[in-house]
Order: structure tokens, then sequence, then C-alpha cells
């Protein structure tokens, strides 16, 4: 007792509660601050070790010393009447409270400010809300990597892929499609939000944690509504099996929808090579976001085949990566086609159902303006994967080249419903209305892909266009800007452009760059997209000579904007019309040919 009333009275007890307080205030400021600077995410856990170790060390040292008037002396060399810890006491009272307030203060603020940060964080759909959420429906968030190491990110992102891939495959469970699911990567949203982002009734996520040849996954299914938990597991498993943990997580979360499980994780067509299969996931990421970042998407697929030619999954993959690379990096079509097509029929050979073979396929006969058989293998396609985002917006797109916009436009909305925050997607919805002449519906299509993705090459150059036919040249001239800094070229030659558009006077120059500034050699290899601005700058000989190159070359790959305001000033010449005749525009589906 006497021990206890030396504590108080020395205000070594007082001297620890503020000591707490104010490492518990610290840290929070810590936490919340450390990421606006750059602090790594252990700095927060460092200095609470820290600050434990401290603890008897101020503790002593409140015993030993104390302060006087005179500053600090030892406690041994005070009289006790010359003591003042009474008033001291006081003192540390006041600061006890200040410092327990500040902390309450902090930890409100985070409560509230990482709850309204997390809601910001929620990627805004740009599909209109949905009334009624159809309750057999499902987003499978990324898996969380446990492992503590970030070489196997791909791991977890194959997990939560392969999952997603099975539940796609129930004939009656709509399944949030990846690139929209994993645009929450790394976040923490409320999962009401992603529920009414994604018009999804439940969510599935998870962790996993892998050891060398362990693994341990665990899963939880939430419904979205109600935030309440349905289902959850854990496997410990090895890598030997990882994809019949896939099949058993697959058919529970089945089970508790209560819709039938169609046995999806078919063999044919996937690998059993751990390598090929993370290199054929992180290709998959890749090829959905597009942009420059296909030509590593082309050298993973590429990888995984030598690594199992069999693995048809891949090949198909490499097949579509192959005819988008020379759109997004000006490459020969030509070339890609050809590579796209051997890539396909390796994959075909192997799994004859691989539904990414089929569309490049499809693709290729596009190509070669065999606008039936490239319509029957997308319908085919689409019957093997119905909800197939992918199949779904090629599909859209080539209805809308060969001028059939309301069945395109339908197929790009079933897309948008189950991946509303894909860029891509968005973008070929745009160009769908644009097609229809719908400018107010496109104008705020593609400004919402903008808002999301401010530098995505296909929708600033679509913005370019739309806006120029509507007028608003600072905007044209804004997006050209923004295309000359995903090429990495003169900003300047290809702003000149969106003068040239506005103002007559100004077109020579425009004219001149557009014809042979090293700036502008994308667009002139491009013969539709040369056509377009051609037209736009008043070059109308010049931009039907283009057209012809267009034609010639069977080069469909852009053809919807032969449909846009773009090209409203040739329609009438019989010049335009005989180019379409050419190519067999517009092409109409036989009867009942939908799939």
């Amino acid at each position: 007792m006497n021990f206890l009333a030396e504590l108080k009275r020395r205000n070594v007890i007082r001297a620890g509660v503020l000591y707490i307080g104010a490492v518990w205030a610290l840290a929070q400021g810590v936490s919340q601050l450390g990421p606006s600077v750059g602090a790594p995410e252990w700095a927060t856990r460092w200095f609470l070790v820290s600050a434990a170790i401290g603890f008897p060390f101020f503790l002593a040292f409140a015993w030993f010393f104390e302060f006087t008037p005179e500053g600090l002396k030892l406690e041994s060399q005070i009289d006790p009447a010359d003591s003042i810890t009474q008033h001291t006491s006081k003192k540390l009272d006041r600061w006890i409270i200040a410092v327990l307030a500040l902390a309450v203060v902090l930890l409100l603020t985070d409560h509230f400010v990482s709850r309204r940060e997390a809601d910001k964080a929620v990627p805004t759909a740009v599909v209109p809300a949905v009334v009624a959420t159809d309750d057999k429906s499902i987003a499978v968030l990324p898996f969380v990597n446990m492992s503590g190491d970030a070489a196997n990110e791909y791991f977890s992102d194959g997990i939560t892929e392969e999952i997603l891939n099975a539940l796609a495959q129930i004939p009656d469970l709509k399944v949030a499609a990846r690139t929209s699911a994993f645009a929450f990567k790394g976040k923490q949203p409320d999962l009401r939000k992603v529920g009414e982002v994604l018009d999804v009734a439940t969510v599935l996520e998870g962790s996993v944690q892998r050891a060398g040849d362990a693994v341990r996954i665990t899963a939880q299914l939430i419904d979205t509504r109600s935030g309440y938990h349905l289902w959850s597991e854990k496997y410990d498993r090895t890598l030997t099996n990882v994809f019949a943990i896939e099949d058993e997580i697959s058919k529970a979360i089945a089970d508790k929808l209560k819709v039938q499980f169609a046995g999806a994780h078919a063999d044919a067509g996937n690998t059993a090579n751990t390598q090929a299969h993370e290199l054929y996931l992180r290709g998959l990421s890749l090829l959905a976001a597009r942009g420059l970042g296909l030509r590593d998407a082309a050298v993973a697929f590429g990888k995984a085949v030598e690594l199992d030619p069999k693995y048809a999954q891949a090949w198909g993959a490499l097949a579509e990566t192959e005819q988008l690379l020379p759109v997004y990096t000006g490459g020969d079509l030509d070339a890609g086609m050809a590579r796209a097509e051997s890539a396909a029929q390796r994959a075909l050979s192997v799994d004859p159902d691989t539904a990414s073979a089929l569309v490049a396929i499809a693709n290729v006969h596009a190509h070669r303006i065999e606008w039936a058989q490239a319509e029957k293998m997308f319908q085919r396609a689409l019957v093997l994967a119905p909800g197939d985002v992918e199949v779904l917006d090629q599909y859209a797109q080539f209805l809308s080249e060969v001028g059939q916009f309301e069945p395109a436009l339908a197929q790009i909305d079933r897309a948008r419903q189950l991946d509303p925050l894909s860029a891509i997607v968005g973008v070929v919805r745009g160009t769908i209305l644009m097609g229809l002449h719908r400018d107010a519906d496109a104008t705020s299509q593609i400004e919402s892909v903008l808002a999301a993705h401010p530098d995505f090459y296909p929708a600033c150059m679509t913005a370019v266009l739309l806006y120029s036919s509507l007028g608003r040249h600072a905007d044209a001239e804004q997006q050209l800007r923004a295309v000359a800094r995903h090429l990495g070229v003169d900003p300047e030659a290809m702003a000149v452009l969106a003068r040239g558009i506005a103002d007559h006077g100004a077109r020579a120059a425009a004219l001149s760059s557009l014809n042979s500034a090293p700036a502008n050699a994308n667009i002139r290899g491009d013969s539709l997209l040369y056509a377009a601005f051609l037209t736009l700058l008043g070059d109308h000989d010049r931009a039907l000579a283009q057209l012809a190159v267009f034609a010639a070359r069977n080069d469909a790959a852009a053809g919807v904007l032969l449909w846009t305001r773009t090209f409203d000033p040739l329609r009438s010449d019989p010049r335009y019309k005989a180019l379409l005749q050419k190519m067999n525009l517009p092409y109409q589906s036989p009867a009942g040919s939908a799939p």
C-alpha cells in the first residue's frame, strides 16, 4: 500500500496513462497520414512495438525524476517539503484529458473518413440503376493474398479467376465479369455498395495462404442486401489438386444459391501446369485492359502454350490478343490476323468448343468480308459461353460494323450488365450510339468512360471524332493531346488537327501535319481513321482514296465509323456508295439466325 501511495505521489500512474493516451493518438495519426506521405504499411506496427518497449523506461523515468521550478531533478535530491508533485498532478490530469480527447477525435475522424473514402473507392458503374436485383447473381471479388509474398499475387488472382469461370458456366446464374469484379482489388468497399454497382445479390470473397506446396483457401458468401454471411468454408490442400478445390467451392456456392451446377470445370482445354496457368491469368489481366499492355499479354500467352502446347484456353486468348495488337500498336493487321488464325486453329484442334478461338476465327472471316461465316462463328461462341463478356463485346462490334445497330446495342447492353466497369465495353457502346446518331447518349457514354479512364486510347480517339462532328473543337483538341500522351508523340502536331477542323484558315497546316508529321503516323497507318480526319478537314477526294484502301484490304476492324456523322459529308457521293457495295454493306443476318 505504501508503494502504491508512492506511485500516486510521484505521478507515475498519471504518467503511464498519459503515455498510453499519447501513443494511441499518435498511432492513429501515423495510420491516417502514413499513406499520404508514402509511409510503408508496417510503419504503424513498428511504432507500436517501439512504444511498448519504451513504456517501462518511461515509468522508471517518472519514478526517479521530478519536474521542479528549477528544472528536472532526481527525486532523491528533493526535500519532501519542497516537492510540487501535487501541483504537477493537476497539470498531468489536464494533459491526459486533452490527449484522450484528441485520440477520440482521431478515432471518429478515421471511422467516418474511411467509410467515405471506401464509398468513393467503389468504382461508379456507367449503367443506370436496376430496379430489382436477380437473387441468382454473384460477384467474385479478388481473393486476398495472405502469403506475405507479392510473387504469390498471381496465384491468389488465379484462384479467383478459376472460381469465377466455373460459376460463369452455371446456366441460371448471373456472374459479374472479371474486369468489374477486379476493379475492387486492394479496396475495402461496403459490400452493399458493391451489390448496387455490379447489380448482384451476393458476393464471394476470400483469401489465399500459400507456403511451398501447401495452400489454405478461405471463402465466404455474403448477401449484399442484408450484409449477412450465407456460407463460409476453409480448404487446406496441396497444389496438386488446386483445380479440385475450385470445383468444390463453386459447387458449394451453387447449392446455396439453389441453382443447378453444370459441371463447368472440364479438363479439355485447361492445364495441369501451374506455371502455364499463372502466365495465362497474367495475360488475361492485360488483355482485359487493352492498350500497349497487349504486347506483354501476347508474351505471357506465348510462354503458357510453350509450357503446355495443349492449353486450348491460352491458345484462344493468344488468338484474340494477336488480332487486337495491330489496332492498339499500329502493327500490320494482315500479319496479326494470320497469327491469330494459326493460334485459334491450335486451340480448336485441342478443344473444338473453345469460345475465344471461335471469336478469333469469326474476326478473321469479318476481315475477309465473309459476313455470314463470321456471324455463324460468333453465334456458336455465344451458345458455348453466353455469359462471356468478351464474346458479347466482339459480336456487338461485328454487328455494328455491318450496320446492324439495334441488335448490336442489345448485345453490348448484355455485356455491360455483366461488366459495368469495363472501359472497352463502354467505348463500344458509345460508338454504337454514334452509329445510331443518338448524339446525347453517345456523348454521355463516352464521357463516363473518360471520367474513369482519362487516358484510355480508344475512348480518347472516339471522343475526338464525336466532339469534332458536334462542333466541340476545344474538347476535341484536349482529347487529341491525351492521345499524344498515350502514344508518346508531339501533342502540338496532333492538336493542330482539331484547330484545322474548327477553322478553315488553319486547315492547310492541319492537313500538312496529318499527311507528314511523325506524330500522326499512327493515324496514317489506319486507313479508316485517316479517311475520317481527311473528311473532317474537307479533303474529300483523298478521304475517298483512303476508304478505297480500307475496302481493298478488307480492313473492317473499325467499320462502325462508316456509319457515324464523321462520314456524313461523303454519304451521297457515288464513290462512297460503291465502296459500301464492294464490301457487301450493309449486311443483314439470315432470318432466324440469332443465337
